[in-house]
């Protein structure tokens, strides 16, 4: 795939945003060229939303911290969750949104040429543990594109 001097601008610019943080650079390089290209901005936008809020969830469930709620006994009609109900409601939370996320990407990607498919495809959709630790590493890039994103409409 080609990538655009804007595309390579922006890509500049989000590494020292970032620090040097991003791992997935040729992936998301690519990633911001089919959107642009393919006239699918605003789900390229649903697909970082859906990156930062799965950042985040993802942080949680590897916290330590306790995820009991600090609502009272009885304000929402019945007890407080517990810590584990917590834990369980945040995982049931991630899940639901891997999956949107995942549908999300499988919707841009229609539009890549076969060999840019066949890369995320074996690289981050494929269902097994090396494709999943791949996509989280680019979800951690998409949030990161997010937060660049979101600096430069202050």
């Amino acid at each position: 795939m080609k990538i655009s001097g804007k595309t390579k601008s922006i890509m500049s610019d989000l590494n020292e945003y970032s620090g040097g943080k991003i791992k997935n650079e040729n992936d998301l390089l690519a990633l911001i060229e089919l959107a642009a290209s393919s006239d699918k901005e605003k789900l390229f936008y649903d697909i970082q939303f859906s990156a930062k809020y799965l950042n985040g969830l993802g942080k949680i469930l590897q916290s330590n911290v306790s995820l009991a709620s600090n609502k009272k006994p009885g304000s929402n009609g019945g007890p407080a969750p517990n810590a584990e109900e917590a834990r369980e409601k945040v995982m049931k939370e991630y899940k639901d949104n891997m999956m949107k996320f995942t549908n999300y990407l499988k919707d841009l990607l229609l539009d890549a040429d076969a060999e840019t498919r066949s890369i995320f495809d074996e690289k981050y959709l494929a269902l097994n543990r090396t494709s999943l630790t791949n996509l989280t590493t680019l979800i951690y890039d998409l949030s990161w594109l997010k937060r660049y994103y979101n600096s430069k409409r202050v």
